[in-house]
């Protein structure tokens, strides 16, 4: 049986100062009432739990805790403008004190208050400018907010001003991980470990290090490392899931996957305390199981809910609004519905309707244990007819031959992950190939890098008025479905393809959890995958994958 675990944030800067960790003790009913909100809190009764902190903050406006609490259970409710309003408050309160403006900085960074919190650390430094602490803080910030420069400024200053910091070390391999300096990381992270080898973030991060630079052993023992030190950091422990399914040890990376939520990295937060699937016998339940993550993930677990269908008494799926009807008409049994991020932990669900409930991963961590479980071919995302034969109408007035469907990039590349993604221009062999015709599912602004192929080259990126990628995917689960064949990289539009069941000729990270140790993607069986590192040659890549399609469409 899958163990599930409880959703719960873990972030990793320099922690709140010691100065007013400690709580105010002149007032026992203050403290009495503080230790009630922490334990309502604790149940998730999170609407009980704020009513104390509020009853706290207006005898102590300082009481650090309090705040903390009252913030936390504002956001956890759905109030963030509540909480936002009261973090700029006390930022306005708080004056130059340096232990307050820390304190400050440290909850709105663990909140994601960012701005704030970049404005308290900057604050702070122009009363104490070498202040270490503030430094390091400040450089995990800029480095959050995409300043890596910034950020390597403050923590080399950090590091100037304190030689033995562990930590400053730490965060800097973090920081120059992020801008593919891999040799110059890898050395901080040495320093950072000679310096103090206790420090489980250090380890993590060194473990994601390893995993950039395939090397997976490595990255297990990091990670194993770190649990030693702190076996309740949950960042590692999702590393360490990750790794294991990448590895093809999935039993295992299945029963560690809930410390995804538990570390913040899988979304959104719903917590279902007491309902979570864990394997019990459904034929007379009903389970409700909702979206995680972004449109790929989504369409990549959905290829799980045949068979959860099967076992149910029936399924509720609450999904992205866009895809609803496409999934209702593909399992008509099930209620399908739009989701709203509500949850029983979080007070505001209604009238539960359901027996039992998870994120979709879950569902897979229990139906797709080993990769023996997957099914030879997927059940095909069922689009609507008349759009349908609206983008046969349009193919067709192409002319004769095959109709090829390509994406090369994604809405989300930064420097690391710009590693497994490519350029149209890539790709102007593939349109060489005799009669073929080329059309586009790449949802992203495509113009540009279209019209400089058309005037450099003489090709046609075929795009079908009207249709918006993006916004509709009625259109393009129809369009992608009329397809031969589609070539593209880790994206939305490739994953779709998979869950039609279109041929698909797919390049990505050779290691990945998704893969489970193989060398295919067991999800879409009509996936024929190529792995990409850093130190692939991407025409050559391309050129491999040009001949193979090729081959394939000449049968």
């Amino acid at each position: 049986m899958v163990r599930t675990y409880p959703f719960r944030a873990n972030r990793g800067t320099i922690r709140m100062s010691t100065m007013t960790k400690r709580r105010p003790s002149s007032d026992s009913d203050t403290e009495r009432r503080f230790a009630q909100g922490q334990r309502l809190q604790a149940r998730e009764r999170h609407e009980d739990a704020a009513a104390r902190y509020r009853k706290v903050l207006a005898s102590n406006p300082a009481h650090m805790g309090a705040l903390t609490g009252l913030t936390q259970c504002l956001i956890a409710t759905g109030h963030q403008s509540d909480a936002v309003a009261l973090l700029d408050q006390a930022a306005k309160d708080a004056g130059r004190a340096i232990p307050r403006l820390f304190d400050l900085a440290v909850l709105c960074y663990s909140v994601k208050h960012n701005s704030l919190a970049r404005s308290l650390y900057e604050r702070l430094l122009e009363v104490d400018a070498d202040n270490v602490p503030a430094l390091i803080n400040l450089g995990v910030l800029m480095d959050d907010m995409g300043e890596k420069q910034r950020a390597v400024d403050l923590l080399s200053r950090a590091i100037e001003l304190r030689p033995d910091s562990a930590t400053a070390y730490g965060m800097l391999g973090r920081t120059l991980t992020g801008t593919k300096l891999f040799d110059d990381a890898l050395a901080c992270y040495r320093r950072s470990i000679e310096l103090n080898p206790g420090i489980a973030q250090t380890w993590t991060n060194l473990a994601a290090l390893f995993e950039i630079l395939d090397r997976q052993h490595e990255a297990l023992q990091a990670l194993q490392r770190a649990l030693t030190i702190d076996p309740e950091c949950d960042a590692a422990r999702w590393n360490l899931a990750r790794m294991l399914l990448a590895t093809g040890y999935t039993e295992e990376g299945w029963d560690m996957y809930g410390f995804g939520f538990a570390c913040g990295e899988r979304q959104p937060y719903r917590p279902f305390p007491g309902l979570i699937w864990e394997g019990q016998d459904l034929s007379d339940k009903t389970i409700m199981v909702w979206r995680e993550q972004g449109l790929g993930d989504d369409v990549l677990f959905s290829t799980c809910y045949t068979d959860l269908i099967a076992r149910a008494g029936h399924v509720i799926i609450e999904t992205d609004r866009r895809l609803v009807p496409l999934y209702q008409r593909t399992w008509p049994e099930a209620t399908v519905r739009p989701e709203e991020w509500r949850s029983t932990g979080l007070g505001n669900y209604g009238e539960v309707d359901f027996d039992y409930t998870a994120p979709a991963g879950l569902v897979a961590a229990q139906l797709r244990r080993r990769v023996e479980n997957f099914p030879p071919a997927v059940t095909p995302l069922a689009p609507d007819a008349a759009r349908i034969a609206e983008c046969r109408e349009w193919l067709d007035s192409l002319g004769p031959g095959p109709k090829l469907g390509i994406s090369w990039t994604s809405g989300k590349v930064d420097d690391l992950r710009s590693i497994y993604y490519t350029q149209l221009a890539d790709w102007s062999a593939l349109f060489e190939i005799e009669g073929i015709k080329i059309v586009n599912l790449q949802y992203t602004n495509v113009e540009q890098e279209a019209e400089a192929l058309k005037r450099e080259r003489g090709l046609t990126l075929h795009r079908m008025p009207g249709l918006d990628l993006f916004s509709d995917l009625e259109g393009a689960a129809a369009l992608t479905s009329c397809l031969d064949v589609t070539v593209g990289p880790p994206s939305f539009p490739i994953s779709l393809a998979g869950s039609l069941g279109v041929p698909t000729f797919h390049y990505g990270p050779a290691r990945i959890w998704t893969k489970l140790g193989t060398d295919r993607m067991p999800w879409f069986p009509s996936f024929r995958c190529y792995g990409v590192g850093r130190s692939t040659d991407k025409p050559k890549l391309a050129a491999t994958i040009i001949k193979d399609v090729a081959r394939f469409l000449r049968g």
